[in-house]
């Protein structure tokens, strides 16, 4: 039984390797401006007695173990596979986002429990405070999230601690708002009203974090690969009889996966089919990683068919071929 391996040129190990360092890099910087900014915005809050001001700061200090979430899940995703984790340790990133996410989920609840809580009451808010705290907060977080920006795209992990410091951007236009509101209005209510809007936003975001890693740690199918589609590809290649056990997964954000089984015909070339088929999973759909089993007789065993999706894409496949031809025969 001959196993082949291929991997994807346009994502190399060094290259992985130093948009980790990249990111972890990116990360220290985010955690430092925000956890000092946490301690001087305390520091306000407390010397105002403004609660909107130190509410505003423990959204600061969410931010800062959010990003420190995300770090420590950097600095584990970058240990070498071992024996005991062949793949590396690279979904701790996935683990992390998933964390976040459920952080974020809690600090959306919470922000809508304290914005009802407000609503019942009065409360006393002193713009001066408000302004010099949100400005100094906004100026802090444009240029974490101008440091996190790049490493966004395709990084579940990073995802995750940006809208942390998201969190804390929008809430520094919230006080600004509420504060301009109150200055000129007198209308307290706007600070918690305008503060459970941005729970609701934050609620939808906290969520697709948490689904997208639950998928991804459950080995779901890229949310931007057609599996069948693939199969049907594979199938066209010259000399292919049928696939089987296909299996395409994220190892982590974008670095998918594949495998599969492709029985060829007696007559095929077997390094042609290979080589056509890692280029197809390579090029088309840009697999990081493929494993594929070519063989003339199928080899899988019988107790796995509960796994192998691609089994009843082949049967439906050939039925609709099978009717076809018998609808031509009547035909005739």
């Amino acid at each position: 039984m001959k196993h082949e391996h291929a991997n994807s040129k346009n994502i190399s190990e060094g290259h992985s390797f130093h948009g980790m360092e990249s990111d972890a890099k990116a990360l220290k910087i985010v955690g430092w401006l925000t956890g000092i900014y946490f301690l001087i915005e305390l520091a306000l809050g407390f010397y105002s007695g403004s609660v909107a001001v130190i509410s505003d700061a423990f959204h600061t200090f969410s931010a800062v173990g959010g990003v420190l979430i995300a770090l420590i899940a950097n600095r584990i995703a970058m240990r070498p596979a071992g024996s005991r984790y062949t793949f590396g340790l690279k979904r701790a990133e996935i683990a992390g986002a998933l964390l976040n996410g459920v952080f974020l989920l809690l600090m959306a609840i919470y922000i809508l429990w304290m914005g009802f809580n407000r609503l019942q009451m009065s409360v006393d808010l002193p713009t001066n405070i408000m302004y010099i705290s949100a400005i100094g907060g906004l100026f802090t977080e444009v240029i974490s999230m101008a440091v996190m920006w790049t490493s966004l795209k395709g990084n579940l992990n990073m995802k995750g601690a940006f809208w942390h410091v998201m969190q804390t951007f929008v809430g520094s236009i919230i006080i600004i708002i509420a504060a301009i509101v109150i200055q000129f209005t007198g209308w307290t209510p706007i600070d918690p009203i305008l503060g459970m809007l941005f729970g609701l936003v934050l609620f939808a975001a906290s969520w697709g974090i948490i689904k997208q890693s639950f998928d991804i740690l459950l080995e779901a199918a890229p949310e931007d690969i057609d599996v069948d589609n693939v199969i049907a590809e594979l199938q066209k290649i010259k000399g292919v009889e049928t696939i089987y056990h296909v299996h395409a997964w994220p190892l982590t954000s974008g670095k998918n996966l594949f495998m599969a089984h492709i029985k060829i015909k007696k007559d095929a070339d077997h390094e042609k089919v290979l080589d056509k088929s890692h280029n197809l999973l390579k090029d088309k759909y840009g697999f990081y990683f493929s494993t594929l089993q070519v063989e003339k007789i199928n080899r899988a065993p019988d107790e796995a068919k509960e796994i192998d999706y691609a089994s009843e894409v082949n049967n439906k496949t050939d039925n609709i071929k099978l009717n076809e031809h018998t609808g031509e025969k009547h035909g005739t």
